[in-house]
């Protein structure tokens, strides 16, 4: 039986959680679908938001919400992230799944091994280091590796995250390449299926159509949007899908968590949220066409040809609040 693209769909409560603490980061990689970097222009979390917003997070999910913190790069404010942990855990909110970091700090094994211990002390279930062909232009791989052993020493080797390990044995540091070899370093591990090309990321989809046939950009995009259960939160509360920066689920300015995860489910009221969720972005296109929006002839994803959308939404000043936040857009 044909599914009614235009009946409501269940709304998933969210059961993963990642507190956006600051969108600045030392590396400005090309695959950041959140386009973090040293001129990052996003909002800082406070310690007293991030405890609020942790606190709503649980309390609205009847399964609980396992949060983690990350950024941009949240050891850049190692304070402010130490703090928040530790009160967080004095709180009894619940327990801390992991924290994420690229290891640009892990110079010094002493100093790894007390950061690590007081984030354990602290409640921290997982270390999480991005070790790729991307950070690594930023980010010597020695610090990566120092960091997963010292890391390994303190929590075990279960509790340290890499992403990716194999890269982190046998790659290499890719600070000395050219732009040019670094784009084909990009290419030969998106096309590989290991990068996923989404929100910014996916503006790179044209160095992969000599390689793949068209995708499919008019199925919709509920599953994702309204039953991934994994979302993000930056520091002015504007709550995204876990992998679909730049849109908007709801502001927790003025509603609390449990607001407006309910609000989600009259989603065929929202002008953006409604038509990707029924239609996928060949719908939002076609709206977008109304203001001189172009689509070309094809798109190696469909998260390609939304990114465009919602960009030339934010830039022709339509799409309202959903289209956000803006710092994604750089």
């Amino acid at each position: 039986m044909k599914q009614d693209r235009s009946a409501p769909m269940p709304v998933k409560y969210w059961s993963f959680a990642g507190l956006i603490l600051t969108s600045r980061c030392n590396a400005a990689c090309e695959c950041c679908y959140m386009n973090c970097s040293p001129r990052s222009s996003g909002p800082e979390m406070s310690v007293e938001r991030a405890l609020e917003i942790w606190r709503q997070l649980v309390e609205a999910s009847p399964h609980g919400c396992r949060v983690h913190l990350t950024g941009g790069e949240p050891f850049l404010n190692w304070p402010r992230l130490i703090e928040i942990c530790r009160r967080a855990k004095a709180q009894g909110l619940a327990s801390l799944e992991k924290v994420e970091t690229n290891a640009f700090w892990a110079t010094d094994a002493g100093v790894i091994r007390d950061r690590i211990r007081q984030l354990d002390e602290a409640g921290m279930g997982k270390l999480a280091i991005s070790a790729d062909p991307y950070h690594q232009q930023f980010v010597p791989i020695e610090r990566c590796r120092l960091a997963a052993q010292v890391a390994g020493d303190v929590l075990g080797e279960d509790r340290v995250q890499v992403r990716w390990r194999d890269w982190l044995q046998n790659g290499f540091n890719t600070s000395d390449l050219t732009d040019e070899q670094r784009r084909e370093c990009f290419v030969k591990y998106a096309l590989g299926g290991r990068e996923r090309l989404l929100a910014r990321a996916a503006a790179f989809g044209p160095d992969l159509l000599l390689n793949k046939g068209p995708a499919i950009v008019d199925s919709p995009c509920r599953e994702a949007l309204l039953r991934s259960r994994h979302v993000h939160i930056d520091g002015d509360g504007i709550v995204m899908p876990g992998t679909c920066a730049g849109l908007a689920l709801g502001r927790l300015a003025d509603k609390t968590v449990a607001q407006v995860w309910d609000d989600l489910k009259n989603e065929q009221d929202r002008p953006v949220l409604g038509v990707l969720a029924r239609g996928g972005p060949r719908a939002l296109a076609e709206m977008a066409a109304e203001s001189g929006f172009v689509a070309e002839r094809r798109y190696a994803s469909k998260c390609q040809l939304c990114w465009q959308v919602r960009s030339h939404l934010l830039a022709k000043g339509e799409g309202g609040w959903e289209i956000a936040p803006r710092w994604v857009y750089g």
